[in-house]
């Protein structure tokens, strides 16, 4: 069992789950009907996303072995090297072939996407190691994530475009939040984060305003019937009881339990609200 565990740590598991999540959240944005959710396609889909994803975090494993080893959140990474290098070369092979049998634009998508990635955890010159360009590659990447998603039901549109900066836009939240929680980790090996380079102070107001920001922005989106209100409603009462809960009880927290325990606390909120998104969307598809 701890060999399991061991195992799936290395394979960051956790963090993989989490990141497929935005793909897919494409693909139950685009349904129209619960039957469109259960054909062959979307699970390859899954599959595919899957496989890209793992990728993604065998590099990012390979590039950032040296750091990883002295962050506590990742400690269970150290001596994995070859592990990861192994993974990397049968994960890239796997999403190319699974995403070759739906369509080219996935193809295409899921190579953009890596490389992305790849620019991000390159080791000592990679965006991780810049303030603000670490940020904008986790915009960009959920973009183009979610648009992967979409096009499996729909082809991809201004629609699609739309909803798809208010998801990137969580997820840039979330990864400065990340960077919060890594602060003395990063700050020790040298690694120029926005939360080491501008401070916890000033990159917790940055959170604020990108998470603060995102729910806005969805709420502007519907009232000017871009999207339908009633279907993201649960996302906009998630979004503002965040925002007030960081307001009133993180305000003056910059310690690294607070941001582990926000963390935790937002991804429950936005978990729910994803569930009665599509039990809503669902009622009306019938």
């Amino acid at each position: 069992m701890k060999k399991i565990i061991s195992i799936l740590k290395s394979a960051r598991s956790a963090e993989v789950a989490l990141m497929i999540g935005f793909p897919i959240t494409g693909t139950l944005v685009a349904f129209d009907s619960i039957q469109d959710l259960f054909s062959k396609d979307i699970l390859i889909f899954i599959l595919g996303v899957f496989l890209l994803c793992s990728a993604v975090y065998s590099f990012n494993g390979w590039a950032g072995t040296a750091e990883d080893e002295k962050n506590i959140r990742l400690s269970a990474l150290k001596g994995k090297r070859k592990f990861f290098l192994l993974s990397l070369i049968i994960f890239i092979a796997g999403f190319l072939v699974v995403f070759s049998t739906l369509s080219s634009f996935l193809v295409i998508s899921s190579i953009v996407s890596f490389f992305l990635w790849m620019v991000y955890s390159f080791p000592k010159k990679g965006f991780k190691y810049r303030p603000i360009l670490g940020t904008l590659i986790h915009f960009v990447g959920q973009v183009l994530h979610f648009e992967m998603g979409y096009s499996i039901i729909k082809p991809t549109d201004s629609y699609s475009l739309y909803v798809s900066i208010y998801f990137a836009l969580l997820f840039s939240a979330g990864h400065i939040n990340h960077e919060l929680i890594d602060y003395e980790a990063d700050k020790e090996t040298g690694i120029q984060t926005g939360a080491v380079y501008f401070g916890k102070k000033v990159w917790a107001v940055v959170s604020f305003i990108l998470f603060a920001g995102a729910t806005v922005y969805l709420t502007w989106i519907s009232i000017a019937k871009t999207v339908n209100i009633i279907v993201v409603f649960p996302f906009i009462a998630a979004g503002f009881i965040h925002v007030a809960r960081k307001l009133m009880t993180y305000r003056f927290d910059f310690s690294r339990e607070r941001f582990l325990t926000e963390r935790s606390f937002y991804r429950f909120a936005y978990f729910v609200a994803g569930i009665l998104f599509i039990v809503i969307k669902g009622l009306m598809t019938i």
